[in-house]
């Protein structure tokens, strides 16, 4: 079952959540002062870049970044040249986004992540729920995120929260024929590649 799903579950979930946070710390994206409703926000800028690439008709594929490598282009090439900026690489972008946020929440306090049934339970349900268009799907994704009330939830509450926008996230990407688990890795093998702080500001 969890190979056909292709989703991350328990055990896989708690080590690309460890490793999203240490990267995106050491990239100087977790600075002393920073906040969950400022981390939050950058999920929401994910998705819209989701969006500007669909509109752009920006998609690539793992094929064709193999391809490259085969070619002898090295790994930030490749990707660049294949990946980079298509809507594939920004659904990652979200889930990173998510990982990382859910496991500076773990480093904090002592969180028992969801059980395998639970998340996928969340992700058969958001199937059901997502898929009439990627626009409409986002636009629920952030309504969804918009009634997380960040002053009185607790670290589990927020951590089981990210975990089912995880798996929303998972649904969204796989209706639209995008092997989510596969792209994150990729970017974030990729990410250790760019510079501090992605060439951005903050």
């Amino acid at each position: 079952m969890e190979k056909e799903l292709k989703i991350i579950l328990k055990e896989e979930l708690e080590v690309l959540s460890k490793q999203a946070y240490e990267s995106a710390k050491n990239k100087g994206f977790y600075p002393k002062d920073v906040n969950t409703a400022y981390l939050l926000m950058f999920i929401i800028v994910e998705m819209s870049e989701v969006l500007q690439a669909d509109r752009k008709g920006r998609h690539g594929s793992i094929e064709d970044y193999e391809s490259e490598i085969e070619m002898g282009r090295d790994m930030p090439t490749a990707y660049k040249n294949t990946l980079e900026g298509t809507v594939e690489s920004e659904f990652a972008d979200i889930a990173i986004r998510i990982l990382s946020l859910l496991g500076w929440i773990m480093e904090g306090d002592n969180i028992e992540l969801s059980e395998d049934e639970d998340l996928i339970g969340e992700y058969k349900l958001a199937s059901y729920i997502f898929g009439w268009d990627l626009a409409g799907d986002l636009y629920r994704i952030i309504e969804k995120m918009g009634v997380l009330d960040l002053d009185s939830s607790p670290s589990w509450y927020l951590a089981k929260y990210l975990q089912e926008l995880l798996m929303d996230i998972f649904a969204i990407a796989h209706n639209n024929r995008i092997d989510l688990k596969e792209q994150i890795k990729l970017k974030m093998k990729y990410n250790e590649t760019r510079p501090y702080l992605h060439g951005y500001k903050y």
